[in-house]
């Protein structure tokens, strides 16, 4: 508590100077990419800079979210053929790629901030709102035997017709492409909350440059079905550390 304390009185000994100045901008927008134990992300915010310790905004936030348990490996074929691509890398037993759309307000409520040239404000962020997960097929290059000596690939999602050579590690080639299954998306709602610290490294210019850590947390309305061979998870607990720039004005 004593560190707590002396870290708010050094944070905050601005000038009144400075401070009239701050109040010359009403708005700012931002941008950033964080790091998650899950993932990644980016973000986008746009509002409203109330007084000089204070801002209320709107957020967007796509993410990618792995299983836990996710593997990714290649396999090494002691062959190769004309015109046969290299085997790009899997994850075995994986039945959808998993995304996130978060869509929320937020505050930001600054604790402190050092009056030096620089100027370095520290505060904290909380967010919440809706979140979107997007599951995408996943797609696996599949050998299938056309006689003794020649067999074909075929990329293909998982189905109870395939199951047998999806999940096979004799009958997988690769993995498939970015681009297989995104006519075929599915959506499961949820809920999301953020809360964060946030280290303002201009906070006396018209630009953001800050660094931010923080916990979040994701939970959906059901279990996401990403593997088929693992347990699957309804609640997406986690930690981020990531890089945010913007502007005011």
């Amino acid at each position: 508590m004593v560190i707590i304390a002396v870290l708010f009185v050094s944070f905050n000994t601005s000038s009144g100077q400075t401070v009239s100045k701050d109040m010359l901008h009403e708005k700012f927008w931002s941008s950033g990419v964080n790091l998650t134990n899950s993932g990644f992300n980016f973000n986008y915010s746009h509002g409203l800079i109330t007084n000089v310790h204070t801002r209320k905004f709107y957020e967007i936030e796509f993410s990618t979210i792995h299983h836990p348990k996710e593997y990714k490996q290649t396999q090494d074929f002691p062959f190769s053929q004309v015109g046969v691509p290299n085997p790009k890398p899997f994850v075995y037993g994986k039945r959808y790629s998993f995304y996130n759309l978060n869509i929320s307000y937020g505050i930001y409520k600054e604790l402190g901030r050092r009056a030096d040239r620089a100027g370095v404000g520290i505060g904290i962020k909380a967010v919440g709102g809706f979140s979107l997960g997007i599951l995408k097929p996943y797609f696996l290059e599949l050998i299938y035997p056309i006689d003794n000596f020649e067999a074909e690939l075929i990329s293909e999602e998982y189905s109870e017709e395939n199951k047998n050579y999806f999940l096979n590690l004799n009958s997988i080639y690769g993995g498939g492409l970015f681009s297989d299954g995104i006519t075929h998306l599915k959506f499961v709602p949820g809920i999301h909350t953020k809360l964060g610290m946030h280290f303002d490294y201009a906070v006396y210019d018209e630009y953001l440059k800050a660094i931010e850590a923080g916990i979040f947390f994701n939970a959906y309305y059901k279990s996401v079905p990403i593997m088929l061979i693992k347990k699957n998870q309804q609640f997406y607990p986690g930690i981020y550390v990531g890089f945010e720039f913007g502007k005011k004005s």
